[in-house]
């Protein structure tokens, strides 16, 4: 009754809020003069302090009552579990390693967004790790767009409090991808039912680190997706583990890992909150086994409460809709509505571009319909997880576009390998004889079927490869051009030449790594106007006029054509590849 008179009473407050504001903004100061930028950023701060350490508190506090009260049964060590699972999976700990020194090797941060964020955490020389980071906290907390995502990589914020090497937070984000893999192993195995799961691990980890939504997310460090897709995983396992023992633990992690989820991403709402709306559905109508069947009108008070108990979790879980709206409002829509600078907006919003996998998703769904009509087929958590796949496809779409291969489709494509997978469990190896022989045929067959998948994906244009060759190289055009750009600037340096570096539009600035060059000038280049103003050095403030010797560098751009007819005044002394428009240095005539 206390939860819900508060939740009223915030909600109540929120929606006066919204129409205070569309009233006060003639008096309130301009968004755009430094009182309003001021009231902005107090606002957005203490706002998200608040909700933040209220979630917190809330977290904290189911998982506190989720720990076992009375252990009875030993835990084997952490080198025991180590040790069996390298006995048993010698195959897939083979994988893993490869794949982690993939990750690893070629690393650096040197690429979008991490550029910003990485030079905040080494300006204080480490003297001060665990402060808040500007960096990170103002692209998911300062930006009053209409974009609701606080806690998208705040993971990587807290990991930088620990340690600045980013082969280290590689290696952190290869252990998140294999604890996706191994926990969505256990969901499988557990939905299935029976005990010849041997080589359910091995099938999930070929698929889902062969796909290019994978490689896209997991290669770098910038996408929320992978902390989402890692609590959705977590989310399903305990959610299912709920449904079959009822321990109140497992379902205290469910709400916890959702309430997480659904402030990571905007639209990861859909993955929480869809499967829980379906299961009450579902379970409601009769469709669903140990889900009593919902006859509220002939029922007496005492069937009604044991109707409320039996879906407990799925009527918490329907309810965060209320406090993800309330917070919404209050975070994002309130600070925005005050900022008036529009909405965000993608480029190649609408696009539909469904990969082979998002196909069979849809056609699993389709084919589960079907049977549950003809054959009287009852759904289970699986068809509930699909559904909300689906949600999320639908939703990318109408908002950014959808494309099977990007970053953004990694939930989606992590159910697309849960469907193959219990396709696989329930057709082929539930039939298949037990015998030592049979099952090294099995193993065998899993293995060569997920190959002959990954090689067909392969021919298609956005496959595995070539999204992580993509990434390597990117990121390797931004490193050695730095380091060229070091090279030449002490070279003229030792020459007594005057170094006067120029720059434009790009994600190294002043204050993003550029002021760590040997330079007497840094000079930014406007190519709107085709203006040249000293930002850092002598005359800093000062209109310049380029000098013979002069370098103009293009360490991260795709295109220079916007420089128009202004880079025919310098010559190519660098580039890093003949096949790339970036990684280019130029010196003035």
């Amino acid at each position: 009754m206390l939860l819900s008179g508060v939740t009223a009473l915030l909600g109540m407050g929120a929606v006066g809020a919204w129409f205070w504001l569309n009233e006060a903004t003639a008096w309130l100061p301009s968004p755009r003069s430094n009182a309003g930028k001021d009231l902005l950023y107090h606002y957005n701060r203490t706002s998200h302090d608040i909700a933040l350490t209220l979630l917190l508190i809330v977290v904290i506090s189911l998982l506190w009552r989720s720990r076992p009260k009375n252990r009875t049964v030993k835990l084997t060590p952490w080198w025991e579990q180590s040790c069996r699972f390298a006995k048993e999976h010698p195959l897939v700990l083979a994988l893993f390693i490869a794949y982690t020194i993939a990750m690893v090797n070629g690393s650096s941060w040197l690429y979008p967004e991490l550029v910003a964020w990485y030079d905040g955490i080494i300006d204080n020389q480490l003297l001060d790790n665990f402060s808040i980071r500007f960096e990170f906290i103002a692209e998911t907390m300062l930006r009053n767009d209409y974009r609701f995502f606080p806690l998208a990589h705040q993971d990587l914020h807290i990991l930088s409090w620990f340690t600045p090497y980013i082969k280290v937070w590689m290696i952190i984000s290869a252990a998140e991808l294999f604890a996706i893999i191994i926990i969505s192993s256990r969901f499988i195995g557990k939905l299935c039912g029976n005990s010849s799961t041997k080589y359910l691990l091995i099938i999930i980890s070929l698929l889902f680190l062969s796909a290019p939504s994978t490689g896209f997310a997991f290669f770098q460090l910038i996408y929320s997706e992978r902390i989402l897709t890692l609590l959705f995983s977590i989310y399903i396992l305990f959610y299912y583990r709920y449904q079959q023992n009822k321990n109140v633990g497992d379902r205290n992690i469910t709400l916890a890992t959702a309430l997480i989820g659904m402030f990571v991403k905007d639209i990861g709402i859909l993955l929480f909150i869809v499967p829980p709306i379906f299961q009450l559905g579902f379970g409601s109508l009769g469709l669903l086994d140990s889900y009593p069947k919902c006859q509220w009108i002939q029922s007496s008070w005492r069937e009604r409460r044991q109707w409320i108990k039996a879906y407990d979790l799925e009527l918490w879980l329907c309810s965060f809709i209320l406090f993800f709206g309330i917070a919404f409002i209050y975070l994002t829509l309130l600070p925005s509505i005050y900022h008036n600078s529009g909405s965000y907006k993608m480029d190649n919003a609408g696009g539909l571009d469904l990969d082979p996998r998002s196909l069979f998703l849809v056609g699993f769904i389709l084919v589960r319909l079907m049977l549950t009509a003809i054959r009287h087929v009852k759904y289970n958590f699986l068809d509930c997880l699909n559904i909300a796949a689906l949600c999320y496809i639908i939703a990318l779409y109408k908002i950014i576009g959808y494309e099977g291969n990007s970053y953004t489709s990694l939930p989606v494509q992590l159910i697309a390998v849960l469907d193959i997978a219990f396709v696989w469990q329930c057709c082929i190896a539930t039939n298949w004889p037990t015998s030592r022989r049979n099952q090294i045929a099995l193993g065998l067959a899993a293995t060569t079927s997920c190959l002959s998948l990954i090689g067909l994906e392969h021919k298609l244009g956005n496959n595995f490869i070539k999204t992580v060759g993509k990434i390597k190289s990117k990121q390797d055009s931004w490193h050695q051009t730095f380091n060229k750009v070091d090279h030449l600037t002490k070279e003229a340096k030792i020459n007594g030449e005057d170094v006067n570096l120029i720059f434009t539009k790009s994600w190294f600035r002043r204050k993003r790594h550029l002021d760590r060059f040997k330079y007497d000038r840094l000079i930014f280049f406007n190519p709107t106007d085709k203006s040249y103003t000293v930002v850092d050095g002598i005359n800093s403030g000062d209109s310049y006029t380029p000098k013979t010797g002069d370098f103009l560098i293009n360490i991260d751009r795709g295109n220079t054509d916007f420089l128009g007819d202004e880079l025919k005044k310098y010559n190519e002394v660098y580039r890093y590849s003949p096949r790339k428009s970036n990684g280019w240095i130029y010196r003035f005539n």
